[in-house]
């Protein structure tokens, strides 16, 4: 089974949800190539704006994010040719807040890049992946969905840690437009009381969301440096709003915060309380919870001696090595069903 594995990007989505994942299938023995955005090998055969042909090489072809009006149509084109397609997908697009950059250029009517493309291509495919249950009901009501939950690579496993009481939020507030809320005044009271607040990636405009009288200490990280800027926290937060976009967002942020032994406190949130049940982080409802529990971790180094290697177990049964077979196994199910649904009808028995 020839298993072609397009990745949106060579960022997170790209690499925790098809990059990784298709490299350890091939090291496991698996006829699996990830195919990088320069060595594309997909072509398509237009006739003004309508695919009629795609000229593509495998059993199995693993996209990501299929928001690009043309590549919606080539699904369709692929499995009519018995190719099996798989799309993947992350997060639901539909319901991004309007003042996160990405809405611009998902929004029907902006361009060739929409979110109507990706429910399309979701419609035909043979399967749809997704990283959270709750992104089945928007991506795979017709019943061929399968939830692949995000796991770790080993490079967020086993790095140093130097204690701190310094409150940090690993992530960038562009993305993150109305996350803050939750916290209310929590952090600036913190601050206040002599706290220190940085965050790991653009913080512009965070300051403001938080009540500070200037945005925190930031910037962009390469992704391979990632893990470590991470695991540099002293207590990690992961706020978000109560939204539909929120409710099915992964685990992915307190996740990455276990694994590399940072005690956090996060909303609770479906996954993220998924997360804690199975022994990590703090869940903080309300503004007055964010005060006493990130109140709490500043003054107490043993309690966060004590979060950080409850983190770190329940991180280390998510091991990406230790399940990367459920790619494998998704996509050799999506097979099977793309060749089931192109076997002649039986003739039953007069």
């Amino acid at each position: 089974m020839k298993t072609l594995v397009y990745p949106s990007d060579s960022y997170g989505c790209g690499s925790f949800r098809a990059i990784w994942p298709g490299e350890h299938c091939a090291a496991a023995g698996h006829d699996v190539e990830v195919v990088r955005a320069k060595d594309r090998r997909v072509r398509l055969v237009m006739e003004d704006n309508t695919v009629k042909d795609v000229l593509v090489d495998a059993d199995v072809v693993v996209l990501q994010r299929v928001t690009h009006a043309y590549m919606a149509q080539a699904v369709a084109v692929m499995r009519a040719k018995g190719v099996t397609v798989v799309v993947d997908v992350d997060d639901d697009l539909s319901s991004i807040h309007p003042s996160n950059p990405a809405w611009a250029v998902h929004r029907p009517g902006a361009g060739q890049h929409s979110w109507h493309n990706l429910a399309l291509a979701c419609r035909e495919a043979s399967l749809v992946t997704v990283s959270t249950p709750a992104l089945l009901d928007v991506y795979a009501r017709h019943g061929r969905g399968h939830v692949l939950p995000n796991y770790l690579p080993d490079q967020y496993y086993g790095l140093p840690r130097i204690d701190s009481d310094v409150i940090g939020w690993p992530a960038s507030f562009h993305s993150h437009p109305n996350d803050a809320e939750p916290v209310g005044g929590a952090v600036a009271r913190l601050v206040d009381e002599g706290a220190g607040f940085v965050m790991r990636g653009d913080a512009t405009g965070a300051g403001r969301a938080f009540g500070l009288a200037a945005d925190p200490v930031g910037g962009g990280v390469p992704i391979e440096e990632w893990p470590s800027a991470v695991a540099a926290l002293g207590i990690g937060i992961a706020p978000l709003a109560d939204t539909k976009f929120n409710s099915a967002k992964s685990w992915l942020k307190p996740l990455e915060m276990s694994a590399a032994g940072v005690p956090w406190v996060a909303s609770p949130r479906a996954e993220y309380v998924r997360l804690h049940k199975m022994g990590a982080g703090i869940l903080a409802d309300r503004p007055r919870v964010w005060y006493r529990e990130l109140k709490r971790l500043r003054e107490s180094a043993a309690l966060r001696q004590e979060l950080s290697e409850a983190g770190r177990a329940v991180a280390e049964q998510l091991r990406l090595r230790d399940h990367s077979w459920r790619w494998m196994d998704a996509w050799t199910r999506a097979y099977e069903m793309q060749r089931a649904s192109r076997r002649p009808a039986t003739a039953i028995p007069a």
